[in-house]
């Protein structure tokens, strides 16, 4: 049974599933399309795929549905309104999708996934939501757009209404407490004051909404809550407010010219500066300003990006209103001094005017400088300017200049670890870790290679990008080798290794039967001095007769990366021998690898002809799954020759 993730209803994750599958594979490039099964099952399949399959026929959607779809102008919520618990759910379905069928997690994704699972869920549970037709179609009428169309609508019919017929809207009221006071109250994500202990919101209209708290430094538990408020009630919701854990948390040090200047984070007041030397902020990305009552910050606000575990610098230079007034001018005729601000995407750049350094750090503004030619650099270590320099000249017809330097980080933090074994890690061909490295890397292309692991299939070699400002953090897979086999022994005897062999056998279309009295026997063949397994007939007094069938049960590792090639080795030969009463030679053989059919007229060549047993060989990397799988190997009723089997090899 699956365990569900805290606060989401069984609908919710499927639909949120639905989203992220049709997400994945819109944009993956391939001709992935929607098939349903008699279940009302969805399942997205290449043309190829479902050539190959009976179960699944392709979904057509009605003309109202594809209607549905051009009026939608975003099918999939933006990321940063979405709730930690949402996002966790999500990028759960993306690790398990890009596993799947990238062989690895994207960069991006892996950047964003936490260091420890809230829930987490195992491949199994994923694979055992089902997406319904139900959930599938409904995934797109309640987005914004078509809510709005229809909300508009009914809203205009309900003041219509209220307007003639004179009746007030219904309201109810919400109680909200908690255990920590100053918490910010959001009402359906709008600000509606604070919260101390206890806070209650009026005149709330009847229906659904979405209340939650927020305080700097803590984290609300639950985060939100949904609530159906009736006429005329009110209810009471409960807010347990919890520190920060390091790992979900960074900080914030903003440094400006006077102490008792107030913060605001995301228009949100934080107290004065002096008072908060380092700021514990959540995940996330914020915007800055600094007030002081007859000064202007500069620059006027700025964004900055919260990481667990990291220190954000930024940095306000404050000055005069009066003087600002000033430097903004843009002619001055007669004066004999200018202004000159120097900008740049990040702090701490080291400002040099005609190649001396001037103590100061971007963004600064030079106020009553000389005029004449200046030539402008700025300088950080670890980062590139662009552009190098900038050359200008001030004058008394224009005294004023602003200009904007970007600073690009030359060096970026890379995380690499091998797993499950411990194996080399070359960068560029140079040996840098056994199991993992953590450095800092130029930014641009880099090879990665590895070194072999005993017991395990060396990944390929591949390249990786360093960007700027963008931490990777790179998994890679050693995949253990598989060999599965299954065989008759030169002594007649059934032999498996790492897989479990049943014979059986198949009627028409259903499936295989595993049986003791029926299947196919071990006979010797003279010819060729050794044993085989015999395919032909099940039951050779029944009607219908049914077919000799095999079927080899095997494991796939959970732990690993599926981007690897499977072969399927089969090693059989038709013998001369047919079925009662056959006036001609036919040779059909099906083999089916988890319900897909890998070869519906599989026809091996007789044995005299070959000298032996004809080795054949199928490429199944797309075919096989972690977990679980099964192989599946059958006479069809076409058939009206015996088979000869020597052995089954499966193998990466």
């Amino acid at each position: 049974m699956m365990k569900k993730p805290t606060h989401f209803q069984y609908k919710t994750i499927q639909r949120i599933k639905s989203q992220e599958f049709e997400r994945f594979f819109a944009q993956s490039g391939q001709a992935y399309a929607p098939y349903l099964n008699h279940l009302g099952e969805i399942r997205w399949m290449i043309p190829e795929e479902a050539a190959e399959q009976h179960e699944f026929f392709h979904f057509q959607e009605t003309a109202l549905q594809q209607l549905r779809k051009k009026l939608q102008s975003r099918r999939y919520p933006e990321w940063k309104n979405l709730s930690p618990s949402e996002r966790e759910l999500r990028l759960q379905f993306r690790a398990y999708l890009e596993k799947t069928y990238l062989g690895e997690i994207r960069p991006e994704t892996a950047r964003m996934i936490p260091a420890r699972w809230m829930k987490e869920l195992s491949r199994e549970e994923i694979e055992a939501i089902p997406v319904t037709l139900e959930i599938y179609q409904s995934m797109g009428w309640n987005k914004p757009l078509l809510l709005g169309a229809f909300a508009g609508i009914i809203l205009t019919a309900a003041l219509l209404y209220y307007l003639f017929s004179g009746r007030e809207v219904q309201t109810g009221s919400i109680i909200i407490e908690s255990n920590l006071p100053g918490a910010s109250v959001f009402l359906n994500n709008d600000k509606k004051g604070y919260a101390d202990f206890m806070r209650i919101i009026p005149g709330v209209p009847a229906g659904a909404h979405r209340v939650s708290l927020k305080k700097s430094g803590y984290i609300a538990k639950p985060e939100f809550y949904d609530l159906e408020i009736a006429a005329d009630s009110a209810v009471t919701v409960y807010f347990r407010f919890e520190p920060l854990s390091v790992l979900n948390q960074g900080y914030l040090k903003i440094t400006a010219d006077y102490g008792d200047s107030r913060i605001y984070i995301n228009d949100e007041p934080y107290g004065a500066l002096s008072e908060k030397p380092l700021l514990p902020l959540a995940q996330g990305d914020y915007n800055v300003t600094v007030d002081k009552a007859g000064f202007e910050a500069i620059p006027p606000q700025k964004y900055v990006s919260i990481s667990p575990g990291d220190t954000a610098v930024i940095a306000f230079q404050q000055v005069p209103l009066s003087s600002r007034r000033t430097f903004r001018a843009e002619t001055r005729p007669g004066a004999q001094t200018g202004a000159l601000e120097i900008t740049a995407n990040t702090s701490g750049g080291r400002i040099f005017l005609n190649d001396q350094d001037t103590g100061k750090e971007t963004d600064y503004v030079f106020s009553e400088i000389p005029l004449g030619r200046y030539a402008i650099k700025v300088q950080r270590e670890g980062y590139q300017t662009i552009p190098p320099e900038h050359v200008l000249t001030l004058t008394s017809s224009q005294p004023r200049a602003e200009i904007a330097f970007e600073l690009v980080k030359r060096f970026e933090k890379v995380s690499i670890r091998t797993n499950p074994a411990k194996g080399d890690i070359l960068i560029d061909g140079k040996l840098r870790g056994n199991g993992s490295f953590e450095g800092m890397l130029e930014t641009g292309e880099h090879e990665l290679t590895f070194g072999n692991v005993p017991g395990y299939k060396t990944p390929q070699k591949r390249t990786i990008a360093v960007q700027p400002n963008l931490p990777l953090n790179l998994q890679v897979d050693y995949f253990p080798q598989v060999r599965m086999v299954a065989e008759i022994s030169d002594d007649g005897n059934m032999r498996s290794d790492k897989c479990e062999v049943k014979t059986g056998y198949t009627l028409s279309n259903r499936g295989f039967t595993s049986s003791e009295e029926a299947g196919p026997e071990i006979v010797y063949l003279e010819a060729l001095k050794s044993y085989y397994w015999k395919f032909g007939f099940a039951f050779p007094f029944r009607n219908p007769k049914g077919n000799d069938a095999l079927k080899v049960s095997f494991n796939l590792p959970r732990e690993s990366a599926y981007g690897q090639k499977f072969t399927l080795k089969f090693y059989a030969a038709a013998s001369r021998d047919r079925y009662p009463l056959s006036l001609s030679s036919k040779v059909d053989i099906k083999v089916k690898l988890n319900g897909t059919i890998l070869s519906y007229y599989f026809k091996p060549k007789f044995f005299d002809e070959v000298n032996g047993m004809e080795e054949v060989e199928w490429d199944i990397s797309s075919y096989v799954k972690p977990g679980p799988n099964s192989l599946e190997i059958t006479v069809t009723d076409d058939n009206n020759t015996f088979i000869l089997v020597k052995r089954v090899v499966i193998a990466n």
